[in-house]
Formats: C-alpha cells, structure tokens, sequence
C-alpha cells in the first residue's frame, strides 16, 4: 500500500470537508456533523501512519475498513438529501 498517495487523497478529502457551504450544513444537522468528525478523526489516525509505525497492519486495515463505513454512511445521507430535489426536474419556467 502506498500510504504517500493514500494520505494525500485523504487530505484532499479533508479539505473538501472544511468547506463552507458543508460547516453551514454541518450547523443545522448534528448527525453529518458527527459522522464528518468520525471520518476526520479516522482520516487522523491514517495520517499519523506517515514515517511513524504505530499501528500494526491489522490496526491500520481495521482504520481503513471504519474509513469505508463512515464514507459510505455519508455517500448515503447525501444521496438522501439529494433526492428531496428530485421536485426540481419537473419545474418549468413560465411562458
């Protein structure tokens, strides 16, 4: 495993969790912003990996495994969220 690129597309994930309009969402449903601080806090643990063995390869597949979970938790509750505006392809403009 590359734990370099790893790590990097993790950062990248960790960014794309800082934005704003995401802490504006973050603000009015306490549950994403729960899951978003598990997967941080996972994100962390891979991080800390980086030049240092402190987890043994079980432990760090165990992380990557609860990564996933968190990940697919969150690919779900965007889902959801994401069909509420199914409404909006049957709008049309007024003529």
């Amino acid at each position: 495993m590359d734990i370099d690129k790893l790590i990097e597309s993790f950062s990248a994930l960790s960014e794309l969790l800082k934005t704003p309009s995401l802490q504006n969402q973050i603000k009015q449903d306490t549950a994403l912003g729960i899951k978003i601080e598990e997967i941080e806090t996972l994100v962390e643990k891979i991080k800390l990996q980086q030049g240092v063995v402190s987890l043994s390869d079980d432990g760090v597949k165990l992380v990557l495994e609860q990564l996933i979970s968190e990940i697919s938790d969150l690919e779900q509750y965007c889902d959801q969220n994401l069909i509420k505006l199914n409404f909006l392809e049957n709008l049309k403009p007024f003529t």
